[in-house]
């Protein structure tokens, strides 16, 4: 269930690697969770494997849809662009906020 509304949460797809070759690609939520990964070959792969080409991968979207029921809309940015895209910036910061949270619950619970 994906869209083109703006008022929908966005799921950002992209390759972790500097240049989009071989190597990891993630789907981000705007929330900074981690939703799903891929191993691909190429960055032009990112959009089929990870969904974000319509009809594509719909195992995939199960879990999208887990996370955002009323909808959101997906979309794929390019390696060359992901240090300087907003919206992936944001999202990677609540990414590395949601760590800190994660290790300092995680402290709390060991010391109990």
């Amino acid at each position: 269930m994906s869209g083109t509304s703006s008022e929908k949460p966005r799921i950002y797809c992209y390759s972790n690697v500097k240049g989009g070759g071989d190597g990891i690609a993630l789907a981000m939520a705007e929330d900074g969770h981690v939703l799903g990964s891929h191993w691909c070959s190429r960055e032009a792969y990112v959009n089929h494997d990870l969904g974000v080409t319509p009809g594509a991968r719909p195992d995939r979207h199960e879990t999208y849809v887990e996370h955002y029921p009323d909808g959101y809309v997906m979309e794929f940015v390019r390696a060359a662009d992901v240090r300087t895209h907003p919206g992936l910036m944001e999202a990677y910061k609540r990414n590395q906020q949601l760590r800190v949270e994660s290790l300092k619950k995680s402290n709390t619970e060991g010391e109990g």
